[in-house]
């Protein structure tokens, strides 16, 4: 059976010693937003930017931090 799209199809993807940790978001706007917030506050070394997309998850973007810098790759 296919999954439906969710109702926020943008999340992003942060690692955890947990698991990982997703925070939905309703749009790109929300999601570059909510990036930029994290990047104030993560201790993670990387943020994933993911969009539902043919049915699925798929990486839209992904920043990496170097130092207290991040890049986008």
């Amino acid at each position: 059976m296919a999954a439906g799209r969710p109702s926020k199809p943008w999340r992003l993807v942060m690692p955890s010693p947990d698991g990982p940790v997703y925070s939905p978001q309703s749009s790109e706007a929300a999601a570059r937003a909510a990036v930029e917030s994290e990047k104030t506050t993560t201790t993670a070394a990387r943020i994933v930017v993911q969009r539902w997309q043919d049915g699925q998850w798929s990486e839209w973007l992904r920043w990496v931090r170097n130092g207290n810098a991040w890049r986008a790759e």
